[in-house]
């Protein structure tokens, strides 16, 4: 076996693998290979020749007040099925760290898909940093003014509800990526002001709202311009009682000043 980076003649191949990975949806596999994937660093193994498994290094910067740190999300980790278990993801998740630190990285980050995975993470020394609940609200009265706006807008408007806490800065690439086919609105609830990234619901859910800030009282804001009825609230900011969302690996010395950093989105 021997791990490397990966190139764009590469791209047939690996979206194969995350098609057998993940059962995504072959458009926004596509998605990500047109949008995200030539600003980031991929890392895969071989193995006879054959690319068995693989990863993706996005850069991110980790931001509070004026501070910043520059880290690297780590996502679609997969090795092929008939080969899981052999070690491969360990060997490349080793190799990806050492290129990442020649490349001045200074963390990793990652959204684990399971509490399995977590502890797999948690092993090899990513720490548990915030939680994540989905929850079901049900909004029967509209109050205040929703806006759609642009995802220029809405980073502006996120940075600043997230300004004093450690937060996950988001390219417009990535935001775009993540919230294919959703909305950025803009929420007014008497004089204070909030922002929420919104996808469309189903099974009588009028709407998934993956990230709502400040918080869920700018949920009557969304409605007024969504609809009064049940929202899908993804609760990602310090839920410490739901299931692991951000998990964090320094490359340099501990910065407490960053911990527990907020995530928000896990480019699902």
């Amino acid at each position: 076996m021997r791990t490397r980076k990966t190139d764009r003649e590469d791209i047939p191949v690996l979206k194969a693998l995350w098609k057998e990975a993940f059962g995504d949806e072959q458009q926004d596999i596509d998605l990500f290979f047109e949008t995200v994937y030539p600003n980031a660093a991929g890392f895969c193994a071989e193995d006879g020749g054959a690319l068995v498994s693989m990863l993706f290094a996005l850069p991110q910067t980790m931001v509070r007040e004026e501070k910043q740190r520059r880290c690297a999300y780590l996502y679609a980790v997969a090795t092929k099925k008939d080969r899981q278990g052999e070690g491969l993801c360990s060997a490349l998740l080793s190799y990806a760290e050492k290129e990442l630190r020649k490349r001045y990285f200074e963390a990793l980050l990652l959204s684990p898909a399971s509490e399995d995975l977590a502890d797999f993470y948690a092993e090899r020394g990513f720490v548990r940093q915030t939680g994540a609940k989905k929850v079901i609200l049900d909004c029967a009265q509209p109050t205040g003014q929703a806006t759609e706006i642009g995802v220029q807008d809405y980073a502006g408007l996120r940075e600043t509800a997230l300004w004093d806490i450690p937060h996950v800065r988001y390219d417009k690439a990535q935001l775009e990526y993540a919230m294919a086919g959703g909305k950025f609105y803009c929420l007014m609830a008497g004089y204070a002001m909030g922002c929420a990234a919104v996808k469309d619901g189903k099974d009588g859910v009028r709407a998934v709202v993956c990230e709502l800030l400040p918080g869920t009282e700018g949920l009557g804001a969304l409605a007024e311009k969504r609809g009064a009825g049940k929202y899908e609230v993804v609760s990602a900011l310090h839920a410490d009682d739901g299931e692991t969302w951000c998990m964090l690996k320094w490359l340099v010395k501990p910065d407490p000043d960053f911990e527990p950093v907020y995530m928000g989105f896990s480019l699902e």
